[in-house]
């Protein structure tokens, strides 16, 4: 008898001589400390039909539903510890299965792209057929994933696995008052994102999302390869390594905040749980075209004339408030808000040099059905006072920077080769025009800054791997060269912002040894010195907290930066925790301080404030 499958009979055993079975939480909580079996093993029985049920409907195929499934395992076996609290481990798994099934569909569309016709197809079993509305229910999981992390995890355990809400209240920790409101809320959101994609809401709510019968070999094999580490299967080894890639990208983007999100640094995938403002119903997804782009070339140096002289700002800080942007005084005053996003801002934004239009980058059309799996996030600019989004740019990404004269805008997008490497693309679009052109940067330079004098690109190069990742500041030439390296090479240096006089960058590092894993809570706001590399802490960073989206004022002495309290405790109390956020003006080097905005939230992971930048 295998392994796998003795650990299912002791644990059927077990049930039947607990009159009071462990929940779901408990079972992750002992399996993540004790790397229990037969815990693991009863998960997988008690979220196997969920999981597959998912894998199904997302995969429509039944090899790379099952690849999916013991995926969606071997993720949750090795990530237990970040589910947090335990007790939503139905609605993080079930974010889990929609991402994995999205990525053995695509890989499976990509080999079939590359394979050649032959004259004979390879006997396959039939597949059965699908059901009514495959895709509707298709959307249906797919925006069921992209909520936020607590209203999912009301939805799986009150729409999907019909717990009444006191149940439920009491498995997530929270009054069930609050589980009511969460519920209200994602079935809102839930309406207002389908009616955007030509959908509405089935009469039967979301129990037309089934749950799967999984074959007990199926259970077993997945038990066997999540928990004792026996050769997984290609398929499915190739399917983790590109999950886990993207993990990665998500833990680089949160190192910062201990949130799902570097706030104004990083938008697309993070904020997919933000809802959008209302947009004309239509029947199938849109798919997103660019016009091609060309490598860019320079031309050589002119004779030196007189600079045009740059823009000046209006000394406002730009920030994001509880899903909208506002302006205010570097004291304080005077805030106002630039407009209602509604939710399709993606905590990405920058004000133009003249402080008179700011860059954003704005959740674009669902991707067409055989096309990548990412939402884009479309860089959009408007003036202060026009309607929102503005003016579609046409470049998709995640980071931007304006140049200093603010008819052009940079925006780098990053993702992964064939290969499975980070793989960025930086593009410079004309804001007039639209016209655009890629810079030769190496493709592992994610582009976070550009210099207020136009000569250098600020990038961070992430290397390692996703259980020891690594992260290094780079100075790089408008040819693509390195002009000078800024941080250590084995270090962990974050999203680097620099300042206007072009002698410091402002950063996030997490100290790291050599063979270490960062510790995100460690993480240190700090300046480096570009002409001598030497690094300092910024001082009075409040206590009890963790340090997200910062900036630089124009005339480089003073910086500004978003603040968010961390809590201590156990995760299932944490989110009932009321969490302030803040932003702080002070010296560069972290000396008379001042609180000019707060705002507080209900949970650890509750964004309020974010998105800062000034000019």
């Amino acid at each position: 008898m295998s392994h796998a499958a003795l650990s299912v009979i002791v644990a059927r055993a077990s049930r039947s001589a607990d009159p009071s079975p462990e929940t779901d939480g408990g079972l992750l909580a002992r399996f993540a400390a004790t790397r229990d079996d037969v815990a693991f093993t009863e998960l997988v029985r008690r979220l196997g039909p969920m999981v597959l049920g998912v894998c199904r409907r997302v995969a429509r195929d039944t090899h790379l539903a099952e690849d999916a499934f013991q995926t969606a395992f071997v993720v949750l076996a090795r990530r237990a510890a970040d589910v947090r609290p335990p007790e939503a481990v139905r609605g993080w798994l079930y974010g889990v299965a929609v991402r994995t099934a999205q990525e053995a569909r695509a890989m499976s569309a990509r080999r079939l792209a590359r394979e050649v016709p032959v004259a004979e197809v390879p006997d396959r079993a039939h597949e059965p057929a699908e059901p009514p509305d495959a895709d509707a229910l298709c959307v249906l999981d797919e925006e069921v994933a992209a909520l936020p992390e607590r209203l999912r995890s009301a939805v799986v355990l009150c729409e999907l696995d019909g717990l009444s809400r006191q149940d439920a209240a009491g498995q997530l920790g929270v009054p069930e008052g609050t589980l009511s409101s969460r519920l209200a809320k994602a079935r809102k959101v839930l309406a207002d994102r389908l009616k955007r994609r030509g959908l509405v809401l089935p009469a039967a709510g979301l129990t037309v999302l089934a749950h799967a019968t999984v074959p007990s070999l199926l259970a077993a094999q997945t038990s066997t390869l999540s928990i004792s580490g026996v050769s997984v299967p290609a398929g499915v080894a190739v399917l983790t390594q590109k999950v886990f890639r993207t993990m990665l990208f998500s833990r680089l983007k949160s190192a910062s905040l201990l949130v799902p999100l570097v706030a104004g640094l990083f938008g697309a995938a993070v904020l997919a749980s933000a809802p959008s403002s209302a947009e004309p119903p239509q029947t199938r997804p849109v798919p997103v075209t660019f016009a091609p782009v060309a490598p860019v070339t320079f031309a050589p140096v002119a004779a030196k004339v007189d600079p045009e002289p740059l823009p000046k700002g209006p000394n406002k800080v730009l920030f994001h408030r509880n899903g909208q942007l506002a302006l205010i005084d570097p004291d304080g005053k005077n805030e106002a808000k630039t407009g209602d996003d509604n939710g399709k801002l993606l905590h990405s934004a920058a004000l133009s040099p003249d402080g008179k239009s700011v860059a954003a980058l704005v959740r674009g059309p669902v991707p067409p059905e055989n096309g990548p799996k990412r939402r884009p996030a479309i860089l959009h600019v408007r003036g202060l006072e026009e309607k929102e989004p503005g003016t579609d740019l046409g470049v998709v990404g995640h980071m931007l920077a304006w140049s200093p004269d603010g008819t052009e805008i940079l925006c780098c997008d990053f993702g992964e080769n064939a290969d499975m490497k980070p793989e960025a693309t930086s593009t410079i679009v004309t804001v007039k025009t639209k016209e655009k052109r890629v810079l030769k940067l190496p493709n592992d330079q994610l582009l976070t800054d550009w210099s207020r004098d136009g000569k250098f690109f600020l990038t961070m190069r992430v290397s390692g791997s996703p259980e020891k990742p690594r992260a290094r500041l780079y100075l790089m030439n408008p040819d693509g060269t390195e002009h000078k390296a800024l941080t250590e090479e084995n270090g962990m240096s974050l999203f680097g912002r620099l300042s206007p006089d072009g002698t410091r960058v402002l950063f996030n590092r997490v100290p790291v040894g050599p063979n270490e894993k960062p510790d995100r809570r460690n993480a240190e706001l700090s300046v480096v010195d570009v002409a001598t590399g030497k690094v300092t802490k910024v001082d009075g960073v409040p206590p009890g907290g963790a340090v997200g989206g910062y900036c630089w004022s124009s005339n480089s002495k003073k910086i500004a930066y978003v603040w968010q309290q961390v809590h201590e405790g156990k995760p299932e109390e944490l989110v009932k925790k009321e969490t302030e956020s803040r932003i702080v003006v002070c010296d560069a080097d972290g000396k008379n301080s001042k609180t000019i905005v707060s705002e507080k939230g209900e949970g650890q992971w509750s964004l309020t404030l974010g998105s800062v930048d000034w000019r």
